[in-house]
């Protein structure tokens, strides 16, 4: 019920939703003599770094490593950077808010949305380096797949970090904190098969770094049909529709609970 009424809501408020999309992409390159180019410079940078010491120094044994790193940074960056956004997004436009009446919820997804397309410019080269230098078959079709649910993950939980954040200020701060060993501990740096004996004889441990994280699973499924050139596993997939409907869902109703409130709080 409360996913149908938000997408009724975004229908009806649509173009100011576009709207908000086209200036939050407008002011991230405002100025920028690059623009979209730093999308592809700043992570080019850490995934350069990243090669020369996770695959000449700790020895991965990743083939094209760089590229493995690029499509689980693509994935990544559509997550995180999604929610990092998110976070901050009712504060930044608290003046808006406090003088428009339309749906809080729009302003939140508008700067996911314009993330995601700064993310897709690193995604897009992947892809293109992959179908060029790697066995990609036909399982390739599930990439958008994964994709779209990783985006439904984030947009709900971008909604529950943003109606929180807006009560408590920390909350930004925290996850901007927490973002950075949950990164390490994602499998983006690193293959389960590059994993010690003494971890991937333990099924559990295996079993908690996958399932444990809920980005696990979404990323999984982007580096076996982008990378990897094989089909995601069947686990993988209903996990990750499930996670994404909850996340929707939990996203959603937090939201609408804290929303009365906000333009006071603001």
């Amino acid at each position: 019920m409360v996913s149908h009424m938000f997408v009724q809501s975004l229908r009806l408020h649509g173009p100011l939703l576009r709207s908000l999309i086209r200036r939050e992409i407008r002011q991230r390159y405002k100025g920028s003599v690059l623009g979209l180019g730093w999308n592809l410079v700043l992570p080019g940078v850490l995934i350069a770094t990243y090669t020369f010491v996770f695959r000449y120094i700790f020895r991965s044994g990743v083939e094209d490593y760089s590229l493995f790193l690029a499509t689980g940074m693509g994935a990544w960056g559509l997550f995180a950077t999604g929610g990092q956004v998110a976070a901050s997004s009712l504060i930044a436009n608290a003046n808006l808010i406090k003088k428009v009446r339309f749906p809080r919820e729009i302003i939140p997804l508008s700067v996911i949305a314009g993330n995601a397309f700064t993310a897709g410019a690193l995604i897009l080269v992947a892809l293109v380096l992959c179908v060029a230098l790697r066995p990609i078959g036909l399982s390739i079709i599930m990439l958008p797949v994964f994709l779209v649910l990783l985006g439904i993950f984030t947009i709900g939980f971008g909604l529950m970090l943003s109606s929180v954040n807006v009560y408590f200020r920390d909350v930004e701060f925290l996850y901007g904190a927490l973002t950075m060993p949950w990164f390490f501990i994602t499998p983006i740096l690193f293959a389960f098969s590059d994993l010690p004996p003494a971890v991937t004889n333990q099924a559990w441990i295996l079993r908690l770094l996958h399932y444990a994280n809920p980005v696990t699973p979404f990323l999984f499924g982007v580096q076996d049909s982008m990378f990897w050139g094989r089909w995601p596993s069947l686990i993988d997939f209903c996990y990750s529709l499930v996670a994404a409907a909850l996340m929707l869902g939990f996203g959603l109703k937090v939201f609408r609970r804290l929303e009365p409130e906000m333009a006071v709080e603001l």
